[in-house]
């Protein structure tokens, strides 16, 4: 008798001690007539509230996709909004979008109490400030701020490149200031991809130099004139870089040609100089003769240089 009066002592307190956790542990309640199960909350916050060690700052790249984080714990039966700050748009309420970009969505993450804000290719009008809000009365508010990363591409050396036919042509796309690497550079001749297919006419190369920057290379082996024309570097997600190409079979670019009819022009200045200090009293002489020195290291420097 006395070990079944133990036994029975024993399972009372464990039947109290579990409902004094259950109260503890805010378990809801159910009110009279099938009402609905209201949650009640103890401890330091009794209702919804953001989770501190949610990032309230994202960087990404344009053209990727970035990820907004709001934590709202105990959030209960209440609604999560996203909002734009700089034009008040409402973009999300819980799963459903309001607005006609379809690159914005939010889904929730229930193992983490998560709404996060999905952002698809992101563009760099999209940077800015997101409002979480929280249906409470008065409202809950947690913002995050998004910044967009530009990354710059250029493809090295002048706009218009001028090669001989026969030669070998190499353009060095460059992209730097890049959170992640482009998963191609495509190149274009006129608007048409170029392939190499050929590998003794075409060479593309593709090579991470450094944690944000990333350089794509066409060779271009034997040119001909059909080769001429603009050559662009397409990186995936990315705007694109140009340059026009020059092909010359023989004969001298315009710009060479003007750099030419500048070193005649001096040319012609020393020899005025030199009729001008023959004809001039002896101090303007000394001046003449002076000015003359100064011309004359511009005339030999045009004249050794290559064609």
């Amino acid at each position: 008798m006395r070990a079944c009066a133990w036994r029975l002592h024993a399972f009372t307190a464990a039947l109290v001690l579990a409902a004094h956790l259950i109260k503890v542990l805010s378990c809801g309640e159910t009110g009279g007539g099938g009402g609905t199960r209201a949650r009640r909350y103890v401890g330091l916050y009794t209702g919804p509230y953001f989770d501190p060690s949610a990032p309230n700052n994202i960087t990404a790249q344009l053209g990727t996709h970035a990820y907004l984080p709001c934590k709202v714990r105990q959030l209960s039966n209440k609604s999560v909004s996203w909002i734009r700050r700089r034009d008040a748009h409402i973009l999300t309420v819980d799963r459903f979008t309001f607005i006609a970009d379809e690159r914005f969505q939010a889904f929730l993450v229930e193992a983490t109490d998560t709404w996060t804000l999905q952002v698809k290719y992101v563009q760099a009008r999209d940077a800015g400030v997101y409002e979480c809000q929280v249906g409470t009365e008065p409202k809950m508010s947690h913002f995050v701020q998004l910044n967009v990363v530009v990354p710059k591409i250029e493809i090295v050396g002048e706009s218009d490149l001028y090669v001989k036919a026969g030669s070998t042509v190499s353009l060095k796309c460059v992209i730097t200031q890049a959170l992640e690497e482009p998963a191609y550079i495509f190149w274009y001749h006129n608007d048409e991809r170029v392939l190499n297919y050929d590998r003794s006419l075409v060479e593309i190369r593709m090579e991470r130099l450094a944690p944000d920057t990333t350089i794509g290379n066409l060779i271009i082996y034997n040119p001909r004139r059909e080769d001429s024309g603009n050559y662009s570097c397409s990186p995936s997600n990315l705007d694109s870089a140009s340059v026009v190409l020059h092909v010359l079979s023989g004969e001298q670019p315009a710009a060479m040609q003007h750099g030419n009819g500048a070193a005649a022009t001096r040319a012609r200045a020393v020899l005025l100089y030199a009729a001008a200090a023959l004809a001039a009293p002896r101090v303007s002489r000394i001046f003449t003769l002076l000015a003359l020195a100064l011309l004359l290291p511009l005339q030999c420097h045009d004249e050794d240089s290559p064609k």
